[in-house]
C-alpha cells in the first residue's frame, strides 16, 4: 500500500517533466543540427501564418 502511495507520487512528480521532455524528441542530438530545426520550424511557422493573413484578407467581408 505504502509503495503503491509513493509510486503515484512519483509519476505525478515526473510527469510534467516527462511531457516537456516529450516535446523535444523530435530534435537531432547535435546542437547545430537542433538550432537548425529550431530555426526551420520558425519559418515553417512565420510561413503559416502569412498564408492565414493572406487567406483572411482575401475572404469576403459580409455586410453588418
Amino acid at each position: 500500500m505504502e509503495m503503491a502511495e509513493h509510486r503515484r507520487d512519483f509519476e505525478k512528480k515526473t510527469k510534467p517533466i516527462i511531457d516537456t521532455l516529450r516535446n523535444y524528441q523530435h530534435l537531432p542530438p547535435d546542437k547545430a543540427l537542433a538550432a537548425l530545426a529550431v530555426v526551420d520550424k520558425k519559418r515553417q511557422d512565420a510561413a503559416a501564418e502569412k498564408y492565414l493573413e493572406e487567406i483572411l484578407n482575401s475572404a469576403p467581408t459580409t455586410p453588418d
